[in-house]
């Protein structure tokens, strides 16, 4: 699993988002995330994707440094990513936070069927919702829990 983790703080969603996706084009080379565990063979692909994800986790981090909107994110083996969201976030801003988490994840992993899950900063997490992107349809569906 890939991941980072960010500390606490409080801002609006709505700054978040545009940070994030004006910065989702450009590419960061620090690869600073802990890649937790090789249950997969290393190879060619296998180095690419585990890139990718870290050039993605990177793009959110650099989006909100401060943790604002996302304390932690990661990535686990099946390409899922899990989003421990700030006690700031409200729960009816969390589906267009998903929706933009999945298009961006689209472009950088295109045809591929995704999903996002986000959790509250509890200990355990407790997940609030699941966004799905269907590759083949482009159908964005978010379900709350």
């Amino acid at each position: 699993m890939i991941f980072f983790q960010n500390s606490v703080g409080k801002a609006s969603l709505v700054l978040a988002l545009s940070i994030f996706t004006l910065s989702c084009d450009s590419r960061n080379a620090r690869t600073s995330p802990e890649v937790a565990g090789d249950a997969l063979p290393t190879t060619d692909v296998t180095i690419s994707l585990k890139q990718r994800q870290v050039d993605f986790l990177n793009r959110i981090r650099n989006a909100d440094p401060k943790g604002l909107t996302i304390e932690r994110a990661m990535i686990n083996p099946q390409n899922e990513l899990g989003l421990i969201l700030d006690r700031s976030v409200e729960l009816d801003k969390v589906p267009a936070l998903m929706k933009m988490m999945l298009t961006q994840m689209s472009a950088e992993f295109p045809g591929e069927d995704l999903t996002v899950l986000a959790y509250t900063p509890t200990n355990p997490p407790h997940k609030i919702g699941t966004g799905r992107l269907n590759s083949r349809t482009r159908d964005m569906i978010y379900t709350p829990e």
